[in-house]
């Protein structure tokens, strides 16, 4: 295998060359939910195959969580093809057997366990957050939901219409959930009460206009950050997050850039940050953006993925580099659980394409030089929409 002399450790070389077969689960919006074997083989080449598919979860699946501790695959069917629709499936991890298929509110777009056997699902479509009991996979129950409502639009009067709640997301205490609402520019943020369900607490606006996607929290030395994508303006912004004494989060502000950190408003309009993640327990923050063109992948234009190393004393982010995404629409990746494999969905490229590249996770450095393994599926939406979440099992 060759690696960029330089950016990667030897020790990181040798266990990319003795990696175990890893399997990774993709969501597709025309479709299907695949089981794929990310596998080392004996020459030192990688590979990655479809073993198992499902049509079970839906007309649209968007999102998928993994749920180790029961073996359980769960899907967020947004449905954004049909009207007032949404659905949430469970499936063994291991056959991609149906277990349950539910109805939810409308157009569940991201979801996340914030506690044991709760997940909160981000419903995009229907402007909602609810909450789902998980314990019987084969019982799926409805315990909550909130509804959000706007006096009037926001600047960007076509996609902040209405309330387009995108993200949910936990603190690392486990006690707050934060909701990240794109068309009311708001943080929406409850606390963690009895039976583990929701209590909610207040609104924290963004800047009007920024369109807040997805978050992450990162707990530093003696403070939490929080850091957001501001879909709207191609945007990052970086918060220290406040405990109150009356129980209540708050945020004040400290970080406010581009999503390449080249100046607040750089593509603002054009390129759109897709998704954001942690690795190395929060020294690194990673994020994808769309549309941008920004990189070149063997020889042709492609979307960017963007990385940053974390002070936690200060939260203060400083810029690791740029890398190709290997296509066009990075809508979603994954950072494997030792940071050495990243893998991200392409999926506005046609073929849509699934790529995994090596990592090192020491300098979080993405080897865009070389895919170790590519997987492609013509199966796509008219729209030319395709894989739209991607998860490791691990």
């Amino acid at each position: 295998m060759y690696v960029k002399q330089g950016l990667f450790s030897v020790a990181v070389f040798a266990s990319l060359s003795i990696a175990a077969v890893k399997d990774i689960y993709a969501a597709n919006y025309a479709g299907p939910v695949s089981r794929l074997a990310f596998t080392s083989n004996v020459d030192g080449s990688y590979s990655l195959e479809e073993i198992s598919s499902t049509l079970d979860c839906g007309y649209n699946p968007g999102w998928l969580e993994l749920d180790q501790a029961t073996g359980t695959l769960f899907c967020s069917n947004e449905a954004y093809t049909l009207p007032n629709s949404g659905s949430l499936a469970s499936f063994s991890k291991e056959s991609l057997s149906i277990i349950d298929n539910v109805t939810t509110d409308y157009g569940p777009a991201q979801s996340a366990f914030y506690a044991p056997n709760r997940l909160g699902l981000a419903h995009y479509a229907g402007g909602a957050v609810s909450v789902y009991d998980t314990s019987d996979p084969s019982n799926l129950k409805e315990l909550q939901s909130f509804h959000y409502f706007m006096d009037k639009p926001g600047p960007n009067s076509t996609l902040q219409d209405k309330p387009y709640p995108h993200g949910i997301v936990a603190d690392p205490t486990g006690k707050f959930v934060v909701v990240l609402d794109r068309g009311a520019d708001a943080l929406r943020t409850y606390s963690v009460g009895w039976d583990d369900r929701l209590v909610e607490l207040g609104t924290h606006f963004t800047e009007p206009g920024n369109g807040p996607r997805h978050g992450v929290f990162v707990k530093g030395v003696a403070k939490t950050f929080f850091y957001c994508l501001g879909e709207l303006t191609n945007s990052l912004h970086g918060f220290e997050v406040l405990y109150r004494e009356d129980g209540t989060l708050g945020f004040a502000q400290f970080y406010n850039n581009s999503a390449y950190q080249t100046g607040f408003g750089d593509a603002a309009g054009t390129a759109l940050p897709a998704e954001i993640a942690l690795a190395e327990g929060g020294k690194h923050l990673v994020l994808s953006t769309r549309a941008d063109d920004r990189s070149t992948y063997q020889g042709e234009p492609s979307d960017t993925i963007v990385s940053y190393s974390v002070d936690f004393e200060t939260g203060a982010l400083a810029l690791v580099g740029l890398t190709a995404s290997g296509g066009s629409w990075p809508r979603t990746f994954a950072i494997s659980a030792d940071g050495t494999l990243f893998a991200v969905a392409n999926q506005y490229t046609v073929p849509g394409r699934l790529i995994v590249f090596a990592r090192d996770p020491e300098t979080g450095v993405i080897d865009d030089g070389r895919p170790l393994a590519t997987w492609t599926t013509d199966i796509t939406l008219p729209d030319g929409q395709s894989i739209s979440s991607i998860v490791w099992d691990e």
